[in-house]
């Protein structure tokens, strides 16, 4: 379990009921193997699997479609996918949206031209808009997620421009990396 995750399941009063898997496939797509293994999660009361890995979520739908159990997709909105194992198992999809990647640095590169400042790096990329968030980097499917009274799209969004407002280049709140608030560093 991670920091976060204690944390929160402390906040709950459930550390006890809370475990989490890990599993590498080792491959992009799915196998009887990896069904097993999902087989045995599932039957192990696991309720949610994230089956990231490319074709690797049909071995975890094979394994969920048993049990009504539930998946969270991953790149693209999967659930049109994963919902044919059976209706509502997507909970959601980490989406990498590269649509807007593709555009952004197509733009700068073509219309800015910075293309020297791009070649050879490895970016990190995510949040970018808070108005549309169709302009991200990163993000969840906002009309197939399962969301919940306790969480709505509009809890999503909000924690997605508080995310955008503290990681910001621009944002005047401290670095997570523990850097001191200073005009001049930012």
């Amino acid at each position: 379990m991670s920091a976060s995750d204690i944390g929160a399941a402390a906040e709950m009063g459930i550390t006890d009921k809370v475990t989490i898997e890990y599993a590498y496939g080792g491959q992009f797509y799915g196998s009887t193997e990896i069904t097993a293994a999902m087989d045995t999660w599932y039957s192990n009361e696991t309720e949610v699997v994230f089956a990231c890995g490319g074709g690797i979520f049909t071995s975890a739908a094979e394994a969920a479609a048993k049990v009504n159990g539930k998946i969270i997709g991953v790149d693209s909105d999967q659930s049109p996918i994963i919902d044919k194992y059976g209706k509502g198992m997507t909970v959601t999809s980490a989406m990498k949206s590269l649509t807007a990647t593709v555009n952004a640095r197509l733009d700068s590169i073509i219309f800015d031209g910075t293309w020297k400042d791009h070649v050879g790096q490895v970016e990190n990329l995510g949040l970018v808009s808070k108005d549309d968030m169709s302009k991200n980097y990163v993000g969840l499917p906002e009309d197939t997620t399962q969301w919940n009274k306790n969480f709505g799209v509009n809890d999503y969004q909000h924690i997605s421009l508080l995310v955008l407002a503290v990681s910001s280049k621009k944002s005047r709140a401290p670095k997570a990396e523990g850097i001191p608030y200073d005009k001049g560093q930012r």
